[in-house]
């Protein structure tokens, strides 16, 4: 092949990326995802145009990612969640893209109708016709089972190296083992969890887009096996479901799937031991299986157990939150907090029909029936909630906590504290003399909105030296006492070094660099930008409680300060 590198890194290519990620980003019920694409997206043209000239002067680093341990939906153990940058993330889909149309093996592979996960134009209702379709043709029985630690398994090297003899590329390939290698940025403050995540040669990221392809790459050939002599085998990524006319056929299948299996260093549930039923099922189809989070049986589709009770928890979560914030707005009325009677409503509407949407394949009305039942009836417990919260409130009360500001709420603006656009200092140069500086803010007692008022406390840890600074004040918000963080960081530090300064504040981070206007706390800005008038600073944010070491003692010191505060404040 010899010239992918070269389609790969084409603009219109790397531009056709971004949208995905774009598209993905946006809907993301992550903030901080929505937050870095949005970022991205200020200036799209010329991170794109970055991008491609610094792959292709040999330029372009990876950046480290961050790992994220995670409960697993089981309550058992871990899995490793990879968080990488939006700039990873474009040159990651760029190499999928690439693969997908000019690499013949990988055409083969995604080709494979019975893969049916992260495959394009193919997916969840796909696999349930192959099955619905086999069961009806006489194959009544089955054996489930799910990979272990499918991604973490991963070889990852013998997968490049099929992929690279298929498309003799060395730059590609170059470029594609970089893109595959997991490096953290917070693998101390990980500890025992790092084991949970891939190394260099075994396993790829979750939550990549090229992972999904490594897979099925890997588990083509067992496609190919499990598919034929009587069986059909449907597979999503690391879930298997294997259908035979004889129980013999079903059974002598499986067992041949997890040799193959253990050949490539991987093992499956087996339901012929002690697994549970969540992760392994044998038997006849007339029995019913879970397979791709519905229930299946001959003639009837309907969501699994586990999916209904999580719709409805969900629910009943969202009416809590939004218990908790009518009652807030009820002691501190404010235009800002907009999380209430309607809102909530909203919300709950919008989860029904993104999961109505995801299980509409089904055909057991009497099923959603019973669970419209079971919604209306936490619902209809909510509505009598409110109406006897606000049954002796007047008018103004109502309106607020059933979710229509009042203009009277909206805090007036001074005109001494008109928007403006910070001037920013010299360009930021990472050298021997550049220092990195965590900071953090915190605010006291139930405010959980920026603005809302309180004793806080701020904190700046330096990295290299592990020095510390932190103090207090009253009657701040979040965002005065992220912004004191920063203001005394670069008063502290020595006026000859460059300053990387590591916030999870975006307000802080997207008005320093220029992003957004200043359009409150002038007074404070100001003073920031008098201290770093002629400096070299750069603020980049971090996600905040996700294991780095200096973010979190940050963290803890302005805590300590804002208890401290809240401590004088009721003495």
């Amino acid at each position: 092949m010899g010239k992918l590198f070269d389609e790969t890194t084409k603009q219109h290519h790397l531009f056709q990326a971004w949208r995905r990620i774009r598209e993905n980003g946006y809907a993301s019920s992550l903030e901080e995802t929505r937050w870095a694409v949005e970022q991205f997206d200020r200036q799209a043209d010329r991170n794109i145009k970055r991008i491609q000239k610094r792959l292709r002067d040999g330029s372009f680093e990876f950046e480290a990612q961050v790992g994220v341990a995670k409960k697993k939906s089981s309550g058992n153990g871990k899995r490793g969640i990879v968080m990488a940058s939006i700039h990873n993330r474009v040159v990651e889909r760029a190499l999928l893209d690439a693969l997908q149309l000019h690499s013949p093996f990988v055409k083969v592979v995604i080709a494979r109708e019975t893969s049916v996960g992260g495959v394009p134009e193919r997916s969840v209702p796909h696999g349930l016709k192959i099955i619905n379709d086999a069961m009806r043709s006489g194959h009544q029985h089955f054996v489930r089972s799910d990979i272990s630690g499918f991604f973490d398994g991963i070889p990852r090297k013998a997968v490049l190296d099929r992929i690279a003899a298929d498309v003799a590329d060395e730059r590609f390939s170059a470029l594609l083992d970089k893109a595959t290698t997991v490096v953290l940025a917070n693998e101390k403050a990980l500890g025992e969890d790092r084991k949970i995540f891939p190394t260099d040669d075994e396993g790829v990221a979750q939550g990549s887009p090229l992972s999904p392809l490594f897979g099925n790459v890997l588990l083509y050939d067992f496609d190919v096996q499990f598919n034929k002599d009587g069986v059909i085998c449907v597979r999503f990524i690391d879930d298997f479901v294997l259908l035979s006319k004889e129980e013999r056929r079903a059974t002598k299948a499986f067992q041949s799937a997890k040799a193959h299996l253990e050949k490539l260093a991987l093992k499956c549930h087996d339901p012929f031991t002690n697994a549970s039923k969540e992760k392994a099922q044998r038997g006849k189809v007339e029995e019913g299986f879970v397979f791709l989070g519905y229930d299946v049986r001959p003639g009837l589709l309907q969501p699994a157990a586990r999916a209904r009770n999580d719709l409805l928890k969900s629910v009943k979560d969202r009416i809590k939150i939004g218990k908790r914030n009518i009652s807030e707005v009820r002691r501190e009325p404010s235009a800002d907090n907009t999380q209430r009677y309607t809102q909530t409503l909203v919300g709950i509407d919008r989860a029904l029909r993104g999961w109505g949407n995801a299980f509409a394949y089904g055909n057991a009305p009497a099923t959603l029936d019973d669970l419209d039942m079971k919604v209306e009836e936490e619902l209809g417990k909510f509505r009598s909630w409110y109406s006897d919260f606000v049954r002796t409130y007047d008018w103004k009360t109502r309106r607020r906590t059933g979710g229509v500001c009042l203009l009277t709420d909206i805090k007036p603006k001074d005109l001494s504290d008109v928007p403006f656009k910070l001037e920013i200092g010299g360009r930021f140069v990472k050298s021997s003399k550049a220092i990195t500086i965590s900071t953090d803010g915190s605010v006291g007692g139930s405010r959980r909105n920026a603005k809302d008022k309180g004793p806080g406390g701020w904190s700046y840890v330096v990295h290299e030296t592990n020095e510390e600074g932190s103090g207090s004040d009253q009657n701040v918000t979040n965002n005065q006492m992220e912004l004191r963080a920063v203001i005394e960081a670069v008063r502290a530090a020595p006026k000859e070094k460059s300053i990387c300064i590591r916030t999870d504040s975006q307000y802080v981070q997207q008005i320093a660099n220029g992003t957004n206007l200043a359009k409150s706390n002038a007074e404070m800005w100001r003073e920031y930008e008098s201290l770093a008038k002629g400096r070299k600073i750069k603020i980049v944010w971090v996600k905040g409680h996700a294991g780095d070491v200096h973010n979190e003692r940050a963290d803890a010191l302005a805590k300590q300060k804002s208890l401290e505060a809240s401590q004088e404040l009721a003495a």
